[in-house]
């Protein structure tokens, strides 16, 4: 008899907490695809020789490619944002990769030559000197290295291993 007791009044208290407690939500929230992660932002150079710099310009809402002279003259400027279409239209998209880190997609084009590279953020030793850099990945092993800073060391580097895949997100 004090075992059935012991049941029931077990079984009214999980009863009640499970009336008193409020259900967690269960639908997750998702990240948005125009808003830029904030690791990514800023204002990053890579070293094109002859003092000139490919520079990349990323805000909460908009991603800028452009060349810098030596002189400061700006050309082949291009923006990406969620107000154009197509390739410029900005779509961040954040791939979990299985060889190493976090990396992202900044664009849906139709063919490579469209899409703005993956990216992530690391570290890399410049000229004797470690620096935080967003790194990018195109075919053929080429990793672009590009740093906060106008320096006059290029970081970017092409990897000649087996699986330059391996490298993504490192």
């Amino acid at each position: 008899m004090k075992h059935i007791k012991k049941v029931v009044l077990a079984m009214a208290a999980i009863t009640a907490l499970a009336v008193t407690v409020p259900l967690a939500p269960t639908a997750s929230a998702q990240a948005s695809t125009t808003t830029t992660p904030k690791t990514l932002r800023g204002t990053w150079y890579t070293y094109a020789g002859s003092h000139r710099y490919n520079v990349t310009k990323i805000t909460a809402h908009t991603v800028t490619r452009y060349d810098l002279s030596a002189r400061g003259k700006v050309s082949a400027k291009q923006s990406y944002t969620n107000h154009k279409s197509g390739r410029y239209r900005l779509h961040v998209t954040k791939h979990r990769n299985r060889y190493g880190g976090t990396v992202y997609s900044l664009n849906k084009g139709q063919a490579d030559y469209q899409k703005l590279p993956l990216m992530w953020v690391s570290h890399r030793r410049i000229h004797g000197t470690r620096y935080r850099v967003l790194k990018s990945y195109t075919n053929g092993g080429y990793f672009n290295v590009a740093t906060k800073h106008k320096l006059t060391h290029s970081g970017s580097y092409q990897y000649m291993g087996s699986n330059p895949l391996h490298q993504i997100g490192k």
